[in-house]
C-alpha cells in the first residue's frame, strides 16, 4: 500500500495565473456561499491518491501535460498569440491536450463517472433474481480512480476537436476573468439560441464552443468555424472593451463551476455573489442526479436509459460572436441526436468505428437502449 499523496486535479501553475501573489488565490465556495480572499493554492483542488498511490498518472500529468502546457500558456499570455496549427502543430496539439485533460482529470468528471456507474450497475442488478431482497441504496458502486479513465478518453479525443477554430479573447476592461475547479467550459450558443433540446456538447457536435480562461485578461476559445462568425477577429485574436461582455463570460465560467470559483485578489466578494443571486434558480452543474434517468420504453417490458453530463444551458449574451449564414440555414432534427461536424475526416472515421462497435456490442437494460455523448 503506497503512502498518501496530495494530488491536484486543477494544476497549481494554472491557478497561479489568476493570483496576485503566486501562493494564494481568492475563492468562493458555491455550496456554502463562503468567500476566502487569500486561500492557499497548494491546498486547493487536491485529494489524497486521486490518481492512485503508485503515482504513475500523477507523474505523467506533471511531466507530459503540465510542464509543457505551462510554458505554452505563458507564451500565449506574453505574446497574445496562439500557436499556429500548421506551423507549430506539436505546440498546438499539446495545448489541446491540456484543455481536454483539464476537464477529464478534475473532481467533477470523476464524481460524474462514479454516479453514472452506480446508476447503470444498479439498474442491471434490479433485474437479477439474486438481488431481489437487497437494498441497493445501502451501498455505492464506484470506478477505481475514475479520473484516470477520463484522461485516457480525453487524449484519444484530441483529433476530434482539431477542426475547431482557435481564438484568443483578450479583454481590456477594469474587470478580471474568473475561473473554477471545472475550468474548461463546453457551450453551444447555436443550439441554445435555437432552443434545441438535444445534447449539443459532445466533441463532435455541430456548434460546439470550448472556453478556457487562462489569466485575468485572457481566455481561449475553440469554436465551430462554419456555424459562427467573429467579425472583429484579427490574427486569431478578439479584443473585448466592454465590461458587461466580460461579466457575461464570467457568468458562464461561474455556472460551469463544480464547487469553487477562483479569481485574483482584486475581485470583491460582492461581484461574485451577484452571479449567485442572479442564478439562484438556475440548474447547477453539481446536481449529478440530473445526469442519469430511466424511462419506460415503447418496447414491451423495456427501459430507456438516459446518460449525459450536466452543462451550462442558460443563454449567455456573446454579442461579439454571431451565427453565420451557414448556421442560419441548418435544420435541426426532431430527435435528440443533433448534428455533427462531418466535414472533419477524424470525426467521420470516429462515427463509423463507433457505430460498428455499438452495433456489435450494444449495451442492454432488458430490451431497452441508452443515449450517450462523448
Amino acid at each position: 500500500m503506497g503512502q498518501k499523496s496530495r494530488q491536484h486535479y486543477v494544476p497549481k501553475f494554472y491557478l497561479r495565473n489568476f493570483s496576485e501573489t503566486d501562493k494564494s488565490i481568492s475563492t468562493f465556495n458555491i455550496t456554502n456561499s463562503k468567500y476566502i480572499q487569500n486561500a492557499s493554492i497548494k491546498d486547493m483542488c487536491q485529494k489524497n491518491n486521486f490518481y492512485g498511490d503508485d503515482k504513475v498518472v500523477e507523474e505523467f500529468l506533471d511531466k507530459e501535460i503540465e510542464r509543457k502546457a505551462s510554458a505554452i500558456i505563458r507564451r500565449i499570455i506574453e505574446t497574445k498569440s496562439i500557436p499556429n496549427i500548421d506551423k507549430e502543430f506539436e505546440y498546438y496539439e499539446h495545448l489541446i491536450a491540456f484543455l481536454l485533460v483539464s476537464e477529464a482529470r478534475n473532481l467533477r468528471s470523476a464524481d460524474s463517472a462514479d454516479n453514472m456507474a452506480d446508476f447503470l450497475a444498479k439498474e442491471m442488478m434490479k433485474e437479477h433474481p439474486g438481488m431481489k431482497d437487497i437494498d441497493l441504496d445501502e451501498f455505492k458502486i464506484k470506478i477505481k480512480q475514475a479520473a484516470n479513465q477520463n484522461i485516457g478518453i480525453a487524449l484519444e479525443s484530441i483529433p476530434l476537436v482539431l477542426d475547431l477554430k482557435p481564438v484568443l479573447i483578450n479583454q481590456k476592461t477594469p474587470r478580471s476573468f474568473i475561473t473554477s475547479d471545472n475550468p474548461l467550459i463546453r457551450y453551444n450558443s447555436f443550439y441554445i439560441g435555437r432552443k434545441y433540446h438535444g445534447r449539443g456538447f459532445g466533441y463532435v457536435t455541430r456548434g460546439l464552443q470550448l472556453f478556457c480562461p487562462i489569466s485575468p485578461t485572457q481566455c481561449l476559445l475553440l469554436y465551430d468555424g462554419l456555424v459562427y462568425d467573429i467579425p472583429n477577429i484579427k490574427d486569431d485574436v478578439i479584443t473585448i472593451n466592454r465590461a458587461r461582455e466580460v461579466d457575461s463570460l464570467n457568468e458562464l465560467f461561474y455556472l460551469n463551476a463544480y464547487n469553487n470559483v477562483f479569481f485574483n485578489q482584486k475581485i470583491k466578494e460582492d461581484y461574485i455573489k451577484k452571479f449567485t443571486f442572479k442564478n439562484r434558480g438556475t440548474s447547477k452543474i453539481s446536481d449529478l442526479k440530473r445526469e442519469v434517468g430511466s424511462f419506460k420504453s415503447m418496447e414491451e417490458d423495456g427501459q430507456l436509459i438516459s446518460v449525459t453530463q450536466n452543462r451550462v444551458t442558460k443563454k449567455i449574451s456573446l454579442p461579439w460572436i454571431t451565427q453565420s449564414e451557414f448556421g442560419k440555414g441548418l435544420i435541426l432534427p426532431q430527435h435528440m441526436g443533433g448534428l455533427k461536424r462531418m466535414e472533419s475526416p477524424f470525426i467521420e472515421e470516429y462515427i463509423e468505428k463507433d457505430s460498428e462497435k455499438f452495433d456489435k456490442h450494444p449495451p442492454k437494460i432488458k430490451s431497452g437502449s441508452y443515449f450517450r455523448e462523448k
